[in-house]
């Protein structure tokens, strides 16, 4: 690996959607379509290739009755402190109403320096992402349920929590448009640092593309996922596993077992 991008993509790169397709009744209100989410802040343990590779925090947290802002901070450990980009904060503010969730401000900085290397802004009413993405400038047309790999993460909970299915997922990006598919493969329960938990497992992936992305969601928890895995064909490639969970102190860095 010559960079260690910490899925964020991944946590969920799949992790969820605009789920919701377009036929989809809208919710009555927008206090209706924030009212399943709730702040929280999760630690996982993310492992590569079969080395335990560092954590991946994420926290979610209300600016206001509309506005969300959902942060991903990724930190190595041992050999994979060495990979190049591997540290780095992603933020994304986002607003959730009647139209559901679209994202407006997209950055990611790497530990260390004071300018994001990628800052992305979403313009709903000219239908625009503009900015730069590692150098590249951004001016791109935007479609309906398009998504930033974090707040991909927070519409597949809020399509979980409200009782949808996911179908597909949209997902902006410096070359275009990912399209995933979702597809529900199981149930299981698993144990965690908060006891056996109960899940049911989502596989999300790319037309005939060789990766695919499985997520434990766990509905006792508002469906926030307690397990990750990429898989290249049969072959797992990384895990993220939880570590600790909180729901009433979203602000403050997640306690660890």
């Amino acid at each position: 690996m010559t960079r260690l991008h910490l899925p964020l993509a991944l946590l969920l790169a799949a992790l969820a959607p605009a789920l919701a397709r377009a036929d989809d009744p809208a919710p009555a209100s927008a206090a209706a379509a924030g009212a399943a989410l709730r702040p929280y802040a999760v630690v996982y343990e993310f492992n590569a290739y079969g080395f335990s590779a560092g954590t991946v925090s994420l926290s979610l947290r209300q600016e206001s009755p509309l506005e969300w802002t959902y942060v991903s901070k990724s930190q190595p450990r041992g050999l994979f402190q060495l990979v190049r980009s591997a540290a780095r904060t992603v933020t994304s503010r986002m607003i959730i109403d009647q139209r559901g969730v679209r994202p407006l401000l997209s950055t990611d900085t790497e530990d260390g320096e004071r300018a994001p290397q990628s800052e992305v802004h979403f313009d709903w009413t000219a239908n625009r992402a503009t900015g730069h993405v590692e150098g590249q400038a951004i001016d791109m047309e935007l479609r309906p349920g398009v998504q930033d790999d974090l707040s991909a993460q927070v519409a597949l909970i809020q399509a979980l929590n409200t009782g949808q299915t996911p179908a597909n997922l949209l997902v902006f990006d410096k070359s275009g448009i990912r399209d995933y598919s979702y597809t529900a493969v199981g149930e299981e329960k698993l144990s965690t640092p908060l006891g056996e938990v109960a899940t049911l497992i989502y596989r999300s992936q790319r037309a005939k593309a060789p990766r695919s992305t499985r997520y434990w969601c766990a509905p006792a928890l508002g469906y926030i996922p307690v397990r990750v895995e990429q898989r290249r064909l049969d072959k797992v490639e990384w895990t993220m596993n939880l570590r600790s969970l909180h729901r009433d102190s979203p602000q403050s860095s997640p306690a660890l077992p």
